[in-house]
């Protein structure tokens, strides 16, 4: 198993995302996300970003490498009732089921920032941001 995947599966990382809500909703509300974009969330964790975008309209589309994450986002989701947002699996090193230059907007939360190869991370973030899109972090 990837040391990096089973290191944020150990822990309930939505106890700490629940204390980042609203923060997560005022950051996306100065984004200019509208109805016509597409906005990956790149260590989405249970979606503090992902779900504002997508109560923006956006069609958004959550990744992070740990599946518990994956599923709470999927929960939150249902609860939200939204239908233009998915969540799925994946490594900010190696983004293989993301197509290329396919995102308006890529966000990346305290999420990126601890893959354990950044210059990967920084390839791959480019690579599916569409030309003239916007990649903004937040990093501590």
């Amino acid at each position: 198993m990837n040391p990096n995947k089973a290191l944020w599966e150990k822990g309930d990382f939505t106890r700490i995302a629940t204390t980042m809500r609203e923060s997560g909703e005022a950051l996306i509300s100065q984004l200019g996300i509208g109805k016509d974009m597409n906005v990956l969330d790149l260590g989405c964790g249970d979606g503090t970003t992902a779900i504002p975008a997508a109560k923006q309209g956006a069609r958004v589309v959550g990744v992070d490498i740990a599946s518990n994450l994956v599923e709470a986002g999927k929960q939150r989701a249902r609860q939200e009732k939204l239908s233009n947002i998915t969540f799925q699996e994946g490594d900010a090193c190696d983004l293989k089921e993301v197509e290329s230059s396919s995102f308006d907007r890529l966000v990346s939360i305290f999420g990126a920032m601890f893959a354990p190869r950044p210059f990967d991370v920084a390839k791959e973030m480019v690579r599916v941001t569409k030309p003239g899109g916007k990649i903004i972090m937040g990093n501590c």
